[in-house]
């Protein structure tokens, strides 16, 4: 079976139009940024130098968080109906000595049409498996439904310019010469080689130089090789012997991305990455096709800022982490949540400039504490060592030892909710902090809080829905008590031309949940601030959760 994606759109561009955001970079992260800009009406041109057809996938794992985000825009459910992943297959991860001798340990996940299961009741959502091949057009489709978004692929940025109101951006195109744009801003999403990084001379981080590695991948039709081997069925098989690998499945049948450390020097061909492959399942190499083959490199940094002037870093431009735990598109996605809304605000007028000098304050620790977590299950998984004496009938016991080890220190990748739904930002200047102590961070469990800073916890409504469902791109003010009033926040906030939405949640437990009769709640879904009552002054509270105060006073002053 062969697979490829869709080309995406080509065609002409008119020279000198001006558009409120170009975005360099087509993948995920570009697109994702194209629908959350559109769905706030924004115009948008999003150019990628290649032509959209994904060749070698890089990525399939979709956190909650990011899900969260996919059923705002209304596509979550595409991960079960257009996943190109079977619904009822599960997504265990299985550890085995060999291919084709003993399993050494395994971690049990559902399915993606039980997704909401890995979450127990703290999300709507759950994590999915959703092939690069099919979400990437999912969010291309998505992105193409949004009237003020042209999205042009085989578009190349060749430089730009940031000036005083904005940034010119020239582009060229085989089929159609050279181009000028305009822009009032740029988002760069060009991966982790970022030219425009690059050009922008911001330098990337490191907490040491011995983070990097080479790796090869291949893209591999294995006809048959589920039927052939003896563990029960899993969405990635971590071999040790002969040599350690990984095989994550594409389509829960033929299809499989194949990825293994390189040693100093090896620099495999074609048919020897087909050689290896075949090696580590015992198959003669006529049963291994590979489909494509690339090598890589793994890296663990962030860039200094992800601002300068005009132009934004979003996705691995901003940050690079190691694939081990599926952090690096999910934290793009993340990105994308924080930096929509704070354009859309001050492309509207009604947030100062220096709101988006927010989106470093507030995303950069996040990004490292990923790019920590990351590293860490890297680390973890180094340490398994391969070992012949595995494969050996007689050798039960050092088996048992060796699955006890990879269960205490590799399970830690496969739960991380507390990383997904855990982000939090409570020292940034827009938040208003209650004075309640900061609940300790914890990267396996999640304990849900509505202390500002934190995402806004998932709470049951009567018809069926969440009250995540209420938060639509645009502020909430949650109205959690029978006589609470906010009418007085919610003028000010109209006084000021700010998008919000009020809601009575009348939900069994809501106040109790969010320890408040009164939620303020970003566009974002992070609790910006609560209280009993309505502030004291309402005008104070809108100018500091929208950038505007020159100081930041805390919940006592607003309410006294």
């Amino acid at each position: 079976m062969r697979l490829t994606s869709e080309p995406g759109p080509t065609g002409n561009l008119p020279d000198d139009t001006t558009y409120d955001v170009v975005i360099v970079g087509g993948g995920p992260v570009g697109l994702a940024a194209a629908i959350e800009l559109g769905s706030r009406r924004l115009s948008v041109l999003l150019v990628e130098r290649d032509d959209g057809v994904v060749r070698y996938p890089t990525a399939e794992s979709i956190d909650t968080a990011s899900m969260e985000l996919l059923r705002r825009w209304g596509i979550a459910d595409s991960a079960v109906l257009r996943s190109g992943f079977p619904a009822d297959a599960r997504r265990d991860i299985s550890f085995v000595s060999r291919m084709t001798t003993y399993e050494l340990a395994r971690f049990p996940r559902p399915c993606n049409a039980d997704r909401r299961d890995t979450t127990h009741g703290l999300s709507p959502e759950g994590g999915v498996w959703w092939p690069k091949f099919w979400f990437d057009l999912a969010l291309r489709e998505r992105a193409a439904a949004e009237t003020t978004v042209d999205l042009r692929h085989r578009w190349t940025c060749d430089a730009f310019d940031d000036g005083t109101h904005g940034v010119t951006v020239r582009l060229s195109s085989q089929a159609y010469g050279r181009r000028t744009v305009r822009a009032r801003y740029l988002v760069a999403c060009d991966g982790a080689a970022s030219p425009v990084r690059k050009a922008l001379g911001i330098e990337s981080l490191r907490d040491s130089a011995d983070v990097r590695a080479r790796w090869q991948g291949a893209f591999v039709s294995l006809p048959g090789l589920r039927a052939r081997i003896p563990h029960a069925p899993a969405v990635q098989y971590y071999l040790l012997n002969p040599r350690r690998m990984i095989l994550g499945s594409l389509d829960g049948g033929d299809l499989w991305r194949v990825t293994y450390p390189l040693a100093d020097g090896e620099s495999p061909a074609a048919a020897e990455v087909r050689a290896t492959v075949a090696d580590a399942l015992d198959r003669p190499a006529s049963e291994v096709e590979v489909l494509d083959a690339r090598e890589w490199s793994g890296d663990a940094v962030v860039a200094e800022s992800f601002r300068s002037g005009h132009v934004l870093l979003a996705g691995d431009s901003a940050h690079r982490m190691w694939p081990s735990g599926g952090h690096g598109m999910n934290t793009g996605l993340g990105d994308v949540a924080n930096l929509g809304w704070k354009l859309e605000g001050v492309l509207r007028g009604w947030a100062p400039d220096d709101l988006l000098d927010t989106y470093t304050a507030e995303r950069r620790p996040h990004a490292e504490r990923m790019v920590r977590r990351a590293w860490h299950n890297y680390r973890a998984d180094n340490a398994i060592l391969p070992d012949p004496a595995l494969d050996d009938p007689a050798q039960k016991e050092a088996r048992d030892l060796v699955g006890e080890r990879i269960v205490a220190t590799r399970q830690t990748e496969w739960r991380s909710l507390g990383v997904q739904l855990g982000g939090r930002c409570p020292q940034s200047p827009l938040i208003v902090s209650d004075g309640t102590p900061e609940p300790p961070a914890d990267p396996e469990e999640y304990v849900p809080t509505a202390r500002p800073g934190h995402r806004a916890p998932h709470v049951p409504l009567a018809d069926g829905s969440s009250v995540l469902d209420l938060f639509r791109g645009r502020f909430a003010l949650l109205n959690l008590a029978p006589a609470v009033d906010s009418g007085a926040l919610a003028r000010a906030f109209r006084t000021r031309a700010i998008p919000l939405d009020e809601e009575w949640v009348g939900a069994d437990g809501a106040r109790q949940v969010y320890g408040c009769a009164i939620a303020l709640v970003r566009p974002d879904g992070i609790v910006a601030w609560r209280g009993e009552a309505c502030p004291a002054d309402p005008d104070a509270l809108v100018d500091q959760v929208v950038g505007r105060s020159a100081r930041h006073p805390d919940a006592r002053e607003l309410t006294s």
